[in-house]
Formats: structure tokens, sequence, C-alpha cells
């Protein structure tokens, strides 16, 4: 996964989660300690009917 391998994503340690965002004023748990790439092409098509992919 490492960038420098040329495999873009997360570096080493980075799944140490869980991930908080502010959601309507609220902090919020949105993620728990894994990190998933979305540019994959099972993610893409996973994605595709939910949201526009650039």
């Amino acid at each position: 996964m490492p960038a420098p391998q040329g495999n873009g994503g997360a570096c080493y340690g980075d799944s140490g989660g869980p991930d908080f965002a502010t959601v309507d004023g609220r902090f919020t748990l949105v993620a728990t300690n894994v990190t998933y790439r979305l540019d994959t092409p099972a993610a893409r098509t996973f994605l595709a009917p939910f949201v526009a992919l650039p």
C-alpha cells in the first residue's frame, strides 16, 4: 500500500483509527481502524449507483 512502492494508499500505521468527523454539528464516529481505497475497480463499481465519480 505505501506510495513509495508505487501502489498509492495509506502509510504503515495509518490503520490505527477510529476516525471522527463533525456531522450536523456533532462529533461523530465515521469509521473504525480500516483504510479502504476508493479508486479500485470494485470500489468504483459499488459507489457508482450512489455518487457521481470523477
